[in-house]
């Protein structure tokens, strides 16, 4: 076996509510977003799974074990299927998954490190490209990083291990050199072709489509944003202003849908790109054309996208829906200008206005499009004038579950929020899995009386009563001790809204 490409299960999040070892992470996802909202979930790693067929491409005999997937409980479970699936052991093992499991990819290395010494051992994934220094001065169980794309790096790893040279002048790799200093080569991945690129391997969709969850493409990579939070947009940074943002040709991406339909069936599509389309007319009138592409192929799959909302256009979107789209992902973020401007969010003004959202909401809604808003709720800096614009976010996107009544921003190791978080003392650990804690008590205990609504099975009304009150107490609370001045009359909440004196 050349290589063995891995995706642990994500197991910390089920500890932390108690659960260890009775469910899987997708078998808890799935009883909290129902059977409708799961069959959403791109369950493949398409990432995994774009390594595996390159290295096929080249030559390479190559397997994958996605303990996610599998529905592995313990990592037990993932090593056991990883020693079947390479029982000789592979010359590389590639470990693949964001800050949330560093803690399973570090114990399965250590045990291949003992199990099959001679084995080299390379991570990969945005979260590796962002902090590739740390991982490889921190963990000896380490070889290797590949830095940004991997399927031009990959294979070319996986043949020099084979061959036992050095990986030092591989573009894309990161290793320690002859004195455990940290190199990246100086000969630079350049941004790859995707149009040249094998489709992906599809070795886990059966379990996938069997487990109720979608299949996945992607139609493009990186994205031309920069949002502070994102680890996309930040690791694609890395290729230059060229390479971040690239886009497959619409006939590529309509034959492999096809090919998804004709050889396996597939009963739902999402397309896995961090952002479909944008605003500007060009992006437009491609995803217009895409939908006229996949409209003339009769195909009667529908799908889901990601999109800002200030990239909802009636037109473009009506021609998604008669081609099959029927739910969208919606980046709102936030009411708070304040917030969305440390963000980086680069919307128009006029998105915190709760009325543009409501607008831009509706045309989704009118045309029967199912609409899952994202919105961050809390961050440690939050204060009870910011929950009043969110609230009216929240009530502008027309959705009606309760998650965006407690939904935490997560701060990813490496992207400038976390720089900023880290050197402004918000961050009580900042690695691997960055916690941090409100500095107001006000938006502790709000957050506290959701959550334990939710805990006590209460719907979206009650949930939302729960919230508003919070606030309203909170916000009394706030102005009674000087914080915040009064500055207009026309609070959804029925009270004056406020802002924060200088």
């Amino acid at each position: 076996m050349d290589a063995l490409i891995v995706n642990p299960p994500t197991l910390g999040d089920i500890e932390r509510i108690g659960l260890a070892g009775q469910v899987s992470y997708f078998e808890f996802e799935r009883q909290t977003a129902g059977s409708d909202g799961f069959r959403s979930f791109p369950g493949e790693h398409l990432g995994l799974l774009a390594l595996t067929a390159s290295c096929r491409a080249a030559g390479l005999e190559v397997a994958s074990v996605n303990g996610q997937v599998a529905n592995h409980r313990t990592l037990q479970q993932t090593w056991e299927a990883m020693v079947a699936a390479a029982p000789g052991g592979p010359a590389v093992v590639g470990l693949s998954g964001p800050c949330q499991v560093l803690a399973e990819n570090l114990a399965l290395a250590r045990r291949v490190r003992t199990h099959w010494p001679d084995c080299r051992i390379v991570m990969g994934h945005d979260f590796a490209t962002l902090n590739y220094h740390r991982l490889l001065r921190t963990y000896d169980c380490l070889d290797a990083v590949v830095v940004g794309e991997g399927e031009g790096a990959f294979p070319r790893i996986v043949d020099a291990a084979r061959a036992g040279r050095s990986f030092v002048d591989i573009g894309g790799a990161a290793v320690r050199d002859g004195r455990g200093e940290v190199r990246l080569s100086v000969t630079q991945a350049l941004p790859l072709d995707l149009d040249t690129l094998p489709w992906v391997a599809r070795d886990h969709l059966p379990q996938v489509l069997a487990a109720g969850m979608s299949a996945g493409i992607y139609s493009a990579r990186g994205c031309p944003y920069r949002c502070s939070f994102c680890t996309t947009g930040q690791a694609a940074a890395r290729l230059g202003k060229r390479g971040s943002h690239r886009l497959r040709s619409i006939d590529d991406v309509v034959d492999e849908i096809e090919r998804l339909v004709t050889d396996f069936a597939i009963p739902h599509l999402t397309i896995v790109d961090d952002l479909f389309l944008t605003s500007h007319p060009e992006s437009q009138e491609r995803a217009r054309l895409f939908a006229d592409r996949l409209w003339r192929r009769s195909l009667g799959v529908p799908f889901m996208i990601d999109a800002r909302v200030d990239s909802i256009d009636a037109a473009t979107f009506s021609a998604l829906r008669k081609a099959g789209l029927h739910r969208v992902f919606v980046g709102v973020e936030t009411g708070s200008d304040a917030q969305l401007a440390r963000y980086n969010k680069r919307y128009h003004r006029s998105v915190k206005d709760a009325a543009f959202v409501e607008r831009q909401m509706r045309v989704l809604v009118e045309l029967g499009i199912d609409v899952v808003p994202g919105i961050i709720t809390y961050h440690p800096e939050i204060e009870p004038i910011e929950l009043i614009d969110t609230l009216k976010a929240i009530d502008a996107s027309g959705y009606r579950g309760i998650y965006q009544f407690m939904n935490r921003l997560f701060v990813h190791p490496g992207t400038s929020l976390w720089q900023d978080y880290r050197l402004r003392g918000l961050l009580v650990e900042e690695w691997p899995v960055p916690q941090w804690t409100f500095r107001h008590d006000g938006a502790a205990r709000l957050e506290r009386d959701v959550l334990d609504a939710a805990a006590a099975g209460l719907g979206f009304h009650e949930v939302r009563a729960i919230f508003e009150r919070g606030v309203r107490a909170w916000l009394a609370e706030w102005t009674s001790t000087g914080n915040a001045t009064f500055r207009d009359q026309s609070d959804p909440l029925g009270e004056a809204s406020c802002e924060t004196n200088s």
